[in-house]
């Protein structure tokens, strides 16, 4: 009974997807669905402006307040510990940029991080400190890696809470208190894992995430979660109306307020879901996509214990297998060493299945 309870629900939740209708869709790592009532609630913003123009700011200020309330209730932080940004490239930036240097201080990275994590340290570099790439030779070695690479000291340990070219995903909670230990700021990339995986930030001094992954709420707002500890080490590279007051403050201008009213509905639907239910079904996902590639003899690239919501399959030419399966109406993303297959809980058992016959098909005949 439970499972067809499950299969039930899964075909409900699927009609608030409508491009599920259409083609397989297991893309979220690059982009995710927004649900039916994604634009309406967009809409609504747009619709007060019209109405009553700057009269309707008292809501747009509420509006701010309870998104701001509601994620930090969520992550496990204050809502002070949030800035609201474009993207979370811009939240890694405005943090780098804000934290101070002196010569000798060791930045400390994965030599193949994503280019957001990598390429914001200029200013650090002009003041003196040195962005140390750690080769990662296994996957199942990241973490540690990393962690005995802040031994010899680091002020910052910056990481991708889950990898977008491999799936690894890190232990937030045992690198947050290494760092601690030996006074690092423990800085993180969460966007491949914000909605994916249980998150809770106590641990971690800065996170940056975007909301159009695995938090299905389109372009153009992302958040910055800074820790007291983080601030009082900062002084804010970007000044504004917003900050004049406070030293510490990183929010300097208003915040795409539009995005934020979509992203309050996105989060009244997954807070309906449940996000227990949410990360159970990605697992669930991705223990059957683990299964079939095993049974089909697929070479997978992610670990098996230490993954989200991503699943890497080598491939001799990623980009012609992506192509190859559009033309089955699969849509899956060429990274790394082939292609990326990430389910989300909208998902069903029948699209994994599918997809990794395709792709085993493909790879034979390549």
């Amino acid at each position: 009974m439970a499972s067809l309870v499950a299969v039930e629900r899964t075909a409900q939740l699927r009609e608030l997807f409508p491009h599920l209708d259409e083609r397989v869709y297991l893309d979220t790592a690059a982009a995710g669905l927004c649900w039916k009532g994604h634009g309406a609630a967009v809409a609504r913003f747009y619709d007060e402006v019209k109405n009553r123009g700057y009269d309707a700011r008292p809501e747009w200020w509420a509006m701010i307040a309870k998104v701001r309330s509601r994620l930090a209730q969520w992550l496990g932080v204050t809502a002070q510990d949030i800035t609201f940004v474009s993207n979370t490239t811009e939240g890694l930036n405005l943090a780098a940029n804000s934290l101070e240097f002196r010569s000798g201080d060791r930045i400390v990275c994965a030599q193949d991080e994503f280019p957001s994590v990598i390429r914001i340290w200029n200013k650090a570099e002009r003041e003196g400190a040195e962005l140390v790439a750690v080769p990662i030779a296994h996957e199942s070695e990241r973490q540690a890696r990393l962690m005995e690479a802040t031994d010899a000291g680091a002020r910052v340990l910056v990481v991708s809470q889950t990898h977008s070219g491999t799936g690894t995903t890190l232990d937030l909670g045992v690198l947050g208190r290494h760092c601690r230990e030996r006074g690092t700021l423990l800085m993180v990339d969460g966007i491949q894992a914000l909605g994916a995986v249980p998150t809770q930030l106590d641990e971690v001094d800065i996170y940056a995430s975007s909301f159009f992954k695995w938090m299905l709420s389109g372009f153009g707002i992302g958040m910055l979660v800074t820790s007291a500890r983080a601030r009082e080490a900062m002084a804010p590279a970007w000044q504004g109306y917003a900050n004049m007051d406070d030293s510490h403050q990183l929010q300097y201008a208003h915040v795409n307020t539009p995005a934020l009213y979509g992203l309050d509905s996105t989060l009244e639907l997954l807070e309906g879901i449940g996000w227990d239910t949410i990360h159970a079904r990605v697992r669930a996902l991705g223990q059957e996509l683990i299964a079939q590639s095993d049974r089909l003899g697929l070479d997978l690239v992610t670990p098996r214990d230490q993954h989200a919501g991503i699943f890497v399959f080598r491939a001799p030419d990623g980009e012609a297998t992506r192509l190859r399966l559009a033309e089955r109406n699969i849509s899956v993303s060429a990274r790394g060493e082939g292609v990326r297959v990430s389910p989300h809980f909208y998902n069903s058992t029948q699209d994994v299945e599918h997809c990794a016959t395709a792709l085993a098909e493909v790879l034979a005949t390549t």
